[in-house]
């Protein structure tokens, strides 16, 4: 049978039909008052979700655009940042800021680890002239979630710009962006947002804006002083032609999360992510991100002796039309991935991990069936 396939990947996530439905709705002028209240609310909504009454812009680009548009904003060519490595998009935001001629001094962490605040200080001591400091929330290459909290902490009254990389972690972990003490936040609409991807998203504080205002920006598209202008606008707006049919898709998806109400889907996602560890271990398989780091928006699961982790995800999506995320860069070899955010819920958990189960004993890993189903029932009926 021909399925639609059911996306357990960390992004783009799972949609339901009504955001989806929503970007189907007929074009509206991004310079008019009839976009311009549709632009205003889910900036407003937004802004509600990131906990912040700072500047929030939205941007036309990928989480990677919005990781851009956050260096070349804010640092003059030259200066030093301190890039917190723990993964993928770690190393991302180092690739950019050389890209932007600026020096990153990286500060590198063994995949599956969480960053720590006594390393950021003795790089902060090593390095006074340290201008910023990058550290991605939610390492979905990892499965690492970095404790923004106390590096906020501990950054408050330094004289450096604290940004983070929220892409995949905004909108499905708990986060408050003032009170953490964060200058710039980056997310985008594929994640935790549950929208269509197309709309990137940066919070600043006044001392981010304070230096974004003093430096000579080198993007032009990415430019924030075009966007922060024509927000102030009459007619707010984007200062370029939007997504407009992602906005309203996003539009759809902000508005259905306030109905929700985003502590309810904090919490559903952490008995998903729960479950579905019980599950894992009850297979004998291990989870590659250390313990005190793993987070409730994917979980990294070590591949069987003798199994290819492209073997098992191939076999899961021809066969049975579920995608799982494989493994980045030398993890590929080793490691495969199951996303416990987006819309989905106990039912596309059952089917998933029974689906796996199938797969693995066709590849020769299980003998019975049923052992990690049964793990995961047990785990929703006592939460």
């Amino acid at each position: 049978m021909d399925l639609d396939i059911l996306l357990m990947t960390p992004g783009p996530v799972q949609l339901d039909s009504e955001v989806l439905l929503a970007g189907a709705r007929p074009l509206r002028h991004h310079r008019t008052n009839d976009f311009a209240p549709l632009y205003s609310e889910c900036v407003s909504l937004l802004k509600k979700f990131f906990k912040t009454n700072k500047r929030l812009l939205l941007t036309t680009s990928s989480g990677t655009g919005a990781m851009e548009t956050a260096i070349a904003n804010h640092f003059h060519p030259g200066e030093k940042i301190l890039s917190v490595e723990t993964g993928a998009f770690g190393e991302r935001f180092t690739q950019i800021a050389h890209a932007f001629k600026l020096n990153p001094i990286p500060l590198k962490y063994p995949w599956g680890h969480r960053a720590k605040v006594e390393d950021i200080a003795k790089e902060l001591d090593k390095n006074p002239d340290i201008k910023g400091v990058t550290v991605t929330f939610n390492e979905t290459s990892t499965g690492v979630r970095n404790d923004l909290e106390s590096i906020g902490k501990f950054l408050k009254n330094k004289d450096v710009l604290f940004i983070t990389d929220g892409v995949s972690g905004i909108g499905a972990l708990p986060f408050e962006m003032d009170a953490w003490n964060l200058d710039v936040a980056i997310s985008a609409s594929q994640k935790g947002f549950l929208a269509p991807p197309g709309v990137g998203m940066i919070a600043l504080s006044e001392r981010a804006i304070a230096k974004l205002q003093a430096v000579d920006c080198s993007a032009y598209y990415f430019n924030l002083k075009h966007y922060i202008k024509n927000q102030d606008l009459p007619i707010p707006s984007y200062p370029w032609t939007p997504a407009i049919s992602v906005m309203f898709s996003l539009h759809e998806a902000l508005k259905k999360i306030e109905r929700v109400g985003i502590e309810k889907i904090f919490a559903h996602y952490h008995n998903l992510a729960e479950a579905l560890r019980t599950s894992v271990k009850a297979l004998g398989l291990s989870i590659f991100t250390q313990p005190d780091a793993v987070s409730d928006v994917l979980t990294v699961i070590n591949t069987p002796p003798g199994i290819h982790p492209k073997q098992i995800v191939k076999e899961v999506h021809d066969s049975y039309g579920v995608l799982l995320a494989g493994g980045q860069d030398h993890l590929a070899e080793k490691v495969f991935r199951i996303a416990t955010i987006g819309a989905i819920g106990e039912r596309e958990m059952i089917g998933t991990i029974g689906l796996l189960e199938l797969a693995l004993k066709k590849l020769g890993y299980l003998k019975d069936l049923g052992v990690g189903t049964t793990a995961l029932l047990k785990s929703f009926s006592q939460q």
